[in-house]
């Protein structure tokens, strides 16, 4: 095994002028290190450490920067929370962690584009060998993780691990086709990803359409507790792309959502022409609106039809501009989280 040097940044969100992003972290030994094993063609990314203290609000660190160490393509991947010694802790403490590429769009909007996500009811995934999503050693991406409070006993110090597996050019006889991820959030691009949810039957919905022309080859999503459905319609043609009820657990908490997979049949194709809309529902039995709130994002990965380019990204859009400043900003936080130095 080997470990490259950690690369970490503290986000300090400098507000750009007017038409310009505001400026990134820069990359400090803090929050974050890269792990590197050749042997077992995987890189874990370890966050944290984080102190996480029963009955409080969500924790959210400040974003992080790293980068991969290797050109070529990624695989899966796989999360975990554990403690100093590495043992496993409950996966309930990670609320969510969206990897984000500030060098690339969106495929629905032209922000920067959201690589990987995941959330307490996510634990890994897989591709097919014949298809990865491309990276270059000189990408960088912007990590924000956010943290659930333990029910009982304070936990001194959490980690967040979140491994990728990799192919590199050369180890097959045919390389991997180019695949690349996107997402639909039902509160749009830009401003809060999260809404009150009032007792009862209530529903949130998005809608937009695609920069290009692709497949998409399989979709995911994340909700909060009392959502009772999670969709994906072709408004323009009337046809549900994908219709799935979230799982829970015997405590009626929101367990999953249902990965759904198209490799095998092309795909569902999706084009710049038609609009599509995200629709989220949710009952919540109580006589209060939901305590924590009602969240819904739909994330998916997508083949490119040959001969056409991802979109090009436009550093100085009003909404790139926004989202960045959102992000780094990470207005969620409370004011009282306990961070740890390491």
């Amino acid at each position: 095994m080997s470990m490259m040097a950690p690369r970490c940044a503290q986000a300090q969100a400098v507000p750009g002028e007017a038409g310009r992003p505001p400026a990134l972290p820069t990359y400090r030994d803090e929050l974050i290190r890269v792990a590197h094993d050749t042997a077992a063609r995987s890189i874990t990314c370890v966050i944290g450490p984080v102190r996480l203290t029963p009955r409080t609000p969500y924790v959210r660190i400040p974003v992080q920067m790293a980068s991969m160490p290797i050109d070529g393509w990624l695989h899966g991947f796989r999360v975990g929370m554990k403690d100093a010694a590495g043992m496993p802790l409950p996966a309930g403490l990670l609320h969510h962690v969206t990897f984000i590429d500030p060098d690339a769009r969106e495929l629905f909007a032209p922000v920067a584009r959201r690589i990987f996500a995941a959330g307490r009811d996510t634990d890994g995934g897989d591709l097919p060998g014949l298809i990865g999503y491309p990276v270059l050693a000189s990408d960088r991406f912007l990590i924000a993780a956010t943290f659930e409070s333990p029910p009982d006993e304070e936990i001194g110090e959490a980690y967040l691990h979140v491994e990728f597996s990799y192919s590199q050019e050369g180890e097959s006889l045919i390389e991997p086709r180019n695949v690349y991820p996107f997402h639909l959030d039902v509160m749009g691009f830009v401003g809060s990803r999260t809404f009150q949810v009032p007792p009862g039957r209530s529903m949130r919905s998005w809608q937009g359409s695609p920069a290009v022309e692709g497949r998409i080859l399989a979709l995911g999503g994340h909700v909060h507790d009392f959502a009772t459905r999670l969709q994906l319609l072709d408004v323009t043609d009337g046809k549900l792309l994908w219709d799935v009820r979230p799982s829970t657990d015997r405590d009626g908490r929101v367990a999953g959502v249902p990965i759904h997979e198209f490799w095998w049949s092309l795909g569902r194709r999706i084009t710049p022409d038609h609009v599509y809309r995200i629709v989220v529902e949710y009952d919540n039995p109580m006589d209060d609106a939901a305590p924590g709130g009602g969240m819904a994002e739909i994330g998916g990965i997508i083949v490119l039809k040959k001969g056409i380019a991802w979109p090009a990204l436009d550093p100085t859009d009003p909404a790139y501009v926004q989202d960045l400043e959102e992000t780094l900003a990470a207005p969620d936080r409370p004011a009282d989280a306990l961070l740890l130095a390491p």
